[in-house]
């Protein structure tokens, strides 16, 4: 029992690795930032999820250990399986909430006709329609910063 116990911890373990780079991994490779500036076309208040998946897994981990002192033989097994997803399912639900964040249209300088939609974390009054802004993309993310340029006349 104690073995099966430790096998699922190492593995657990191994799953939050959040190692970066690795072995040929160049400064070179990395990927650029791409700034377009831009008008705040519109501005919308909406709800983001902040969740992370560790209450899930702490919820499998405790289910586990909690069946696993069910019962003897078949039992205890049973109890381990029904624990995990029992525990894992309570810490998923535990786990979600959400985040206040912005839904923004910016209008692109000097591309007529095209626009860049962007989702992210922020208060209502952040932006305003008309600000002058940067649209900021770097390693697959994508951000709107305020520019120094200010209010568009």
């Amino acid at each position: 029992m104690r073995t099966a116990l430790l096998i699922i911890t190492l593995l657990l373990a191994g799953c939050a690795s959040g190692q970066v780079g690795g072995v040929g991994s160049k400064p070179a490779d990395a990927p650029r930032e791409v700034v377009k500036l831009g008008v705040i076309e519109s501005v919308k208040p909406i709800e983001l999820d902040d969740s992370s998946g560790g209450g899930a897994s702490v919820g499998g981990v405790f289910g586990q250990v909690g069946g696993a002192s069910t019962g003897g033989g078949r039992g205890s097994n049973v109890g381990i399986i029904l624990g995990g997803v029992i525990g894992g399912t309570l810490g998923h639900q535990a786990g979600i909430a959400t985040k206040p964040g912005l839904e923004i249209w910016v209008r692109l300088d000097g591309e007529e006709g095209k626009s860049a939609y962007v989702m992210q974390p922020g208060q209502p009054d952040d932006f305003k329609i008309g600000d002058r802004v940067r649209v900021v993309s770097k390693k697959g993310e994508t951000r709107v910063e305020l520019d120094s340029g200010g209010t568009a006349k």
